[in-house]
């Protein structure tokens, strides 16, 4: 069953005094969660595999009947020794994965290091009979996704509903990764195939660099400017007029710092603002003098503020105008 398949769960309640709630999701997703251990009927699209870790057969069946009055659609496999419970991870992992702390030949800690190992999207809740409050925090700290008592399985469904959100949340983490990672990967191609030079600088140094950047620059490799203080490639007397619009940047947060002497922002083409670039003079790696012509823009390079600078070389262009 896939994870979004499990996840995709509708939830109503029995009607019963003193019930406090507070929404969380609308639709299929799960749509209250309770702050009481009132009984919660949930109804699942899929039904769920539950692999029980469990010595005692009746308790196993408690357990079953508690689930059922519930409205949860499941099918449970009871197993009791370490080879039995990693067949079942190995060749039919489950949905859910219930633990008793002790068992004779097994126990539940080592059952939670392996789960954890072979399927930790898996949610492990332990349900014991023991309510010592030292096992109980323990159980937390070893990372399982809940703790049970045996004489009150009335708060089963509360934690398999609180399982289910979990095993969705993730989901939901990974497909937003993925996709940052995907649009990370598409921006990059992007910055390496951009005729211009690109420079990311945070504190005052160069965090970032496309090959066109390193080219203009003089650098072999992109790595070379790395760290490199953004004040050595720009030439001493244009330093200063640097500093002034890096500070202007920052504390008026203008789209481009580039300002014009005379004009804040050229209007071309009805109300389009347009700020054009300006000449500078960058010092390459072998302290050659080139011509460029900048603009730049705010940005927040891992999670630190930045400024991008966009940079031309003009070079040519400026001998054939002298």
């Amino acid at each position: 069953m896939r994870t979004s398949e499990i996840a995709a769960i509708s939830v109503r309640f029995y009607q019963a005094p003193h019930i406090r709630y507070s929404p969380h999701f609308r639709g299929d997703r799960i749509a209250d969660t309770f702050e009481t251990g009132k009984r919660v009927a949930l109804v699942v699209n899929k039904e769920l595999r539950i692999l029980i870790l469990e010595d005692n057969a009746s308790d196993v069946v408690l357990i079953n009947r508690e689930l059922r009055q519930s409205g949860l659609a499941f099918r449970s496999i009871r197993v009791e020794t370490r080879e039995a419970f990693m067949r079942e991870l190995q060749e039919d992992p489950p949905d859910l994965i219930f633990s008793d702390h002790g068992l004779p030949a097994f126990n539940g800690f080592a059952a939670l290091a392996l789960a954890q190992e072979k399927c930790p999207e898996i949610p492990f809740i332990f349900v014991t009979g023991s309510a010592q409050e030292e096992m109980a925090v323990e159980t937390f700290k070893k990372g399982a996704t809940d703790f049970v008592l045996k004489g009150r399985l009335s708060n089963l469904a509360p934690a398999v509903q609180r399982a289910l959100q979990l095993v969705e949340e993730r989901a939901r983490r990974r497909e937003a990764e993925q996709a940052f990672q995907k649009s990370e990967e598409r921006y990059r191609q992007l910055v390496e195939m951009c005729p211009d030079a690109l420079l990311v600088q945070s504190d005052d140094r160069i965090v970032f660099a496309n090959t066109a950047a390193a080219r203009l620059l003089g650098a072999d490799r992109v790595e070379q400017l790395i760290g490199k203080p953004l004040k050595e490639i720009v030439r001493p007397d244009y330093w200063e007029m640097m500093q002034q619009r890096l500070r202007q940047l920052r504390e008026e947060g203008t789209t481009f710092f580039w300002k014009s002497a005379q004009s804040r922002v050229q209007r071309l083409q009805g109300d389009a603002a347009v700020v054009p670039f300006i000449e500078e003079k960058f010092v390459r790696l072998d302290n050659q003098v080139v011509d460029v012509e900048v603009a730049a823009a705010p940005l927040t390079f891992e999670n630190r503020p930045a400024v991008q600078i966009i940079a031309r070389d003009i070079t040519h262009r400026k001998r054939a105008t002298e």
